[in-house]
């Protein structure tokens, strides 16, 4: 039988089992997350230029603003578990076993948020870890209640998305992103006609990934259809194992921003070295988003030895197309056009931001790097490193603004850029040590037996 074709029943990705991961593999696996994370940040764009366009919006915006950042830190490992599918899906109880594992970690973090958007405990942190007024506290807190309802969804998604990438159909990835953008403006277009605030943003929000999830579930049923129905699905204790440090790592990448902001509120302008960090920090999400999802690419692809040197050449060839993008930023017109007319910042403003656009560059090779070794170490499922090099992101991050403190230092958007890539730049020195140490340490690598040249298998069966 063809490798190609897949039988009525076969293990999950059975068709490329046996395959060599090619370049072209990975660019066509790549290319339609690429688009998703640009299309991902484009969705919160339109939240908030239509929350803009209420009659009072400071506090619409910023009650939706603070409820969900809060949101996506504390349901952050929810998106954990699409890693998890994708290293754990094989055959139908395989698939039944995950669905479990995810709905109690969306269960956990679901009674979490409705216990802060419904008592007193919610109102306290606003008030007094934010700084809201009552009225944004209550706001924010009507949104948290609402967006608790994603966990559900996002559990289902997950789990479809993750099959697409075990069968490498990235491509049904990017069009869920589309049609939950379509939706998401139809939505937001039919709420504002009747309704104001800042919960017209969370529904829509919720709505969307709805929209999303049901179409992902459609998708998905001729792939589920065609899965053998397997006997000795992977147990809790290995799930939760495997995912815990990936959990972590999802947690930090909010952690790092928080901690930044922690040290840039102690300079001589405060308000001004915040504000020029958040619009670079948004300004290198925009641009670099899509690096991240060379984590599910490494994961899927790399299955042998012999797959690790064409990811790496992947990886180089993606860093440095980016690093490439962001070099244009030494390009006066171009940095003039971007900041000032694109980003609508005065003068004085693009002046003190500029400089820290200088090390863009940097900052993409350095998460490249990181990326790469997440995904390899997701691969082998050796994950606990990986919350080593989270918790090392967030040490590196207070040492550099201690440090700049102490210094003087009073750019606050140079010592956003100097953090961030000092935190991706340790994170790949921890990661990349360990990915040597188990190599060195791992058992004896037998050739496959049709060709005794052929390169020896790096990871463990899936």
């Amino acid at each position: 039988m063809n490798e190609n074709k897949t039988p009525a029943t076969a293990p999950a990705g059975g068709a490329f089992r046996r395959r060599r991961t090619s370049l072209g593999d990975a660019f066509r696996f790549f290319l339609p997350l690429m688009l998703m994370a640009e299309l991902m940040m484009i969705s919160q764009a339109i939240i908030a230029a239509f929350l803009a366009r209420m009659p009072d919006p400071e506090p619409v915006l910023a009650a939706y603003s603070i409820s969900f950042y809060f949101h996506a830190t504390l349901g952050s490992p929810v998106w954990a578990c699409q890693f998890v599918a994708v290293s754990y899906i094989r055959d139908r109880a395989s698939m039944r076993r995950l669905l479990l594992f995810s709905l109690q970690v969306a269960g956990a973090i679901f009674a979490v948020q409705l216990a802060i958007g419904l008592t007193p405990a919610g109102h306290w942190l606003f008030q007094n870890l934010y700084g809201a007024s009552p009225e944004v506290a209550e706001a924010a807190q009507r949104c948290v209640v609402i967006f608790a309802f994603t966990m559900l969804f996002a559990v289902a998604r997950s789990l479809a998305y993750g099959l697409f990438m075990v069968e490498r159909k990235t491509l049904f990835v990017t069009l869920g992103t589309v049609i939950r953008l379509v939706g998401l403006a139809l939505v937001l277009v039919v709420m504002t006609r009747f309704f104001e605030g800042a919960e017209v943003g969370a529904l829509a929000l919720v709505g969307c990934i709805a929209i999303e999830a049901v179409f992902a579930l459609v998708l998905m049923r001729p792939f589920l259809r065609r899965l053998e129905a397997g006997s000795r699905p992977p147990s809790y204790r290995e799930l939760w194992k495997f995912s815990w440090p990936i959990m972590i790592m999802q947690v930090a990448e909010s952690g790092v921003a928080f901690t930044v902001n922690l040290f840039l509120g102690r300079l001589v302008r405060p308000e001004l070295a915040l504000a020029a960090f958040g619009i670079l920090d948004s300004l290198m999400r925009l641009i670099l988003s899509p690096l991240r999802n060379v984590i599910p690419t490494v994961q899927t692809l790399v299955r042998f030895r012999r797959d690790v040197r064409v990811i790496v050449t992947f990886a180089l060839i993606v860093a440095g197309g980016f690093a490439a993008v962001t070099l244009l930023f030494h390009v006066e017109w171009v940095r003039d056009r971007v900041l000032e007319d694109i980003m609508g910042l005065p003068p004085h403003m693009a002046e003190y931001v500029a400089p820290a656009l200088a090390f863009g560059f940097l900052l993409a090779l350095a998460m490249a790097a990181a990326s790469v070794c997440r995904g390899l170490l997701i691969a082998a499922k050796r994950t606990g490193a990986i919350a080593v090099g989270s918790a090392a992101r967030l040490v590196t991050v207070g040492a550099v603004g201690g440090t700049a403190l102490l210094l003087g230092e009073s750019n606050g958007a140079l010592i956003g850029i100097y953090a961030l890539i000092g935190a991706f730049l340790v994170e790949s020195v921890v990661l990349l040590a360990r990915l040597l140490w188990i190599d060195r340490t791992l058992g004896p690598r037998r050739p496959r037996r049709a060709t005794p040249s052929s390169s020896r298998t790096l990871l463990r069966p899936r």
